[in-house]
């Protein structure tokens, strides 16, 4: 069963640090170094001070990691 994370302030569907390396098919610590640099959108913090991204934001970084990947060593 997939937990699905909505923001309580405006009922849109957010994604965790973990979905979005997932999603975009590299590490979470790779999403924190975009992240830091400026690379990609700046994370939304829950009161726990955990990273979330709202859908168009995914979106955003999704095309990022796209462009990124002949880049990539493997």
């Amino acid at each position: 069963m997939q937990v699905i994370t909505v923001d309580k302030d405006n009922g849109k569907r957010v994604f965790s640090r973990k979905e979005v390396a997932t999603i975009c098919d590299v590490s979470t610590q790779t999403i924190s170094l975009w992240e830091k640099a400026g690379d990609i959108p700046v994370s939304v913090r829950d009161d726990n001070g955990y990273r979330y991204w709202y859908e168009e934001e995914v979106k955003e970084i999704q095309k990022y990691a796209d462009s990124n990947k002949y880049k990539r060593k493997k």
